[in-house]
């Protein structure tokens, strides 16, 4: 998969599934744009990748404002001219029983608004009148199966797939296909923060997988390149759990 004169942006880039996303799409040639909310991360995970004489850029920024996510776009486009790629990837656990859940309107301004507006943001300012683009968008298992204590969390996975399909059906007459990989339990900040590595509750979860193995941010990035790529040309309105087999156990989210 060749990504050589393509430009592909990337929310949450910098670090875990993001991070080895970006990695991955500079060294089979495109130019990356690394959005994090975290500024030093997304200038350090710039400055890593521009170790290897790929061009990349950090454009920090929060998802959860709409203002933030279309002048980034602007920037993008400034600077490189158009936008191919979009990999929608930033996202927040806010977790909490759900008859005391205080934090709604912040996980659905982030796990679920920013993806919305990340798009539309990007399809309207390049791939619509280029008439081309692909689109790719993080969901979870949570996004396929509910889990407890995280009711923010599960409905705006969930909702991630809808409008995957929802994308994909009615930007396709602009040539712009949209998926979405639902990633099973992978090895990140996100994850080591709330399930810490030798706990009770980490080695039951990999116990579960039928591969037998925690995920790698790498295990997910792979799956992206290829719903990005024209390999996956005919390839639209999907999600794809990358997860060891979880799903088709039935136990990933028990």
């Amino acid at each position: 998969m060749q990504f050589k004169d393509k430009v592909v942006v990337i929310t949450g880039g910098g670090s875990g599934i993001g991070f080895s996303a970006a990695k991955l799409f500079a060294a089979a040639g495109a130019a990356v744009a690394i959005n994090d909310v975290r500024r030093e991360a997304a200038a350090e995970a710039a400055a890593e990748i521009a170790k290897s004489g790929a061009s990349v850029i950090a454009i920090p920024g929060d998802v959860s404002q709409e203002s933030e996510i279309h002048a980034n776009v602007k920037n993008v486009i400034d600077r490189f001219g158009r936008i191919d790629v979009l990999v929608s990837n930033a996202g927040i656990p806010i977790s909490g029983p759900a008859e005391d859940y205080t934090q709604w309107r912040r996980s659905v301004a982030v796990n679920l608004d920013g993806m919305f507006y990340w798009a539309q943001s990007v399809a309207k300012q390049s791939m619509i009148p280029n008439k081309s683009g692909s689109i790719v968008m993080t969901s979870s298992l949570a996004g396929l199966a509910a889990m407890r204590n995280d009711i923010g969390y599960v409905t705006c996975k969930h909702g991630i797939v809808g409008m995957t399909k929802g994308l994909a059906v009615e930007w396709a007459k602009f040539g712009i296909r949209v998926n979405c990989i639902a990633p099973g339990l992978t090895d990140s900040l996100m994850v080591r923060q709330h399930m810490p590595v030798g706990s009770d509750a980490f080695r039951n979860r990999v116990a579960r997988i039928p591969l037998g193995r925690l995920g790698q941010p790498e295990d997910q990035a792979k799956v992206i390149l290829f719903l990005a790529s024209d390999d996956a040309a005919y390839v639209t309105g999907h999600t794809v759990p990358v997860d060891g087999g979880q799903m088709a156990l039935h136990s990933g989210m028990i």
